[in-house]
């Protein structure tokens, strides 16, 4: 009897430390996933914000702001591991804004977005990764581009994402 117990106490304190360490694994590739900012992207923003200080300063400017707003939002990311939906959508707004200003009429974005569904907590940088990915693979592969589709709802305090292209 107290082999067994014993056995079973140690077996239960490795599931316990088995559980712990795999939390831990999921928290660091989180933190990972938030403090990615595609150097690609910035490199772009950069090179189209060169050619609209001339073309259109006052467009520049808002360029300018946009993108430092989604670098405030990446940085600060990294310190929390929540935001509203709506904080987030903002973030993918001034995503979207900037990344027009490279694909101009080749991308179109459709949102559909439920009113009950912008004070729902969901993982800082979870839609705006999503939506990157959508741009990245899908309408910037394409010679005449695309849409995204961004649609978020809420059924049974369940909330829904949906991002397509």
């Amino acid at each position: 009897i107290y082999f067994g117990f014993h056995f079973v106490e140690n077996y239960k304190k490795n599931e316990v430390e088995k559980w712990k360490l795999e939390a831990a694994v999921k928290e660091a590739e989180l933190r990972a996933l938030k403090s990615q900012m595609n150097p690609h992207f910035i490199f772009n923003c950069l090179n189209n914000l060169r050619g609209l200080i001339i073309e259109d300063p006052e467009r520049a400017q808002t360029v300018v702001t946009q993108l430092a707003s989604i670098l405030r939002y990446s940085l600060q990311a990294g310190d929390t591991e929540t935001v509203t939906l709506e904080e987030e959508l903002q973030t993918v707004s001034d995503y979207l804004a900037l990344e027009a200003v490279r694909l101009e009429e080749r991308l179109q974005v459709k949102m559909d977005i439920d009113p009950a569904s912008l004070k729902i907590p969901v993982p800082a940088m979870l839609v705006q990764t999503l939506v990157e990915n959508g741009i990245k693979y899908g309408v910037a592969t394409l010679p005449k581009g695309g849409e995204i589709s961004l649609k978020s709802q809420v059924n049974a305090s369940t909330l829904k994402i949906q991002v397509t292209n």
